[in-house]
């Protein structure tokens, strides 16, 4: 009788800034507080309930073995749908959703 074995493959793990959008690739360490890059805060709290904000991550399989997990602050509250992103901040092409 042939076991399941849990498939083994390579994960990446980037953290992006929500203030300035820079990457800090992470290697066995811990996730830092704050970006290396412009010194923001890498979690965001909302100010509404008060309650540390969730992160979202995406996933990218370059190769079959290998996955590259971004992890991103959110811009809303999990638990009170309060927006979380600063006045004037913006995704790269999320302009261009808004036209749509």
């Amino acid at each position: 009788m042939a076991k399941n074995k849990p498939a083994k493959f390579k994960l990446k793990v980037d953290m992006q800034c929500g203030a300035c959008g820079a990457l800090t690739h992470l290697e066995g360490e811990t996730m830092p507080k704050f970006c290396p890059c412009c010194g923001g805060a890498m979690e965001r709290f909302c100010l509404a309930c008060g309650k540390k904000a969730d992160m979202f991550f995406e996933e990218w399989w370059p190769e079959d073995d290998e996955c590259l997990r971004t992890y991103s602050p959110a811009r809303r509250c999990s638990r009170c749908n309060a927006i979380l992103a600063p006045e004037g901040e913006e995704r790269p092409g999320e302009d261009e959703e808004r036209r749509h």
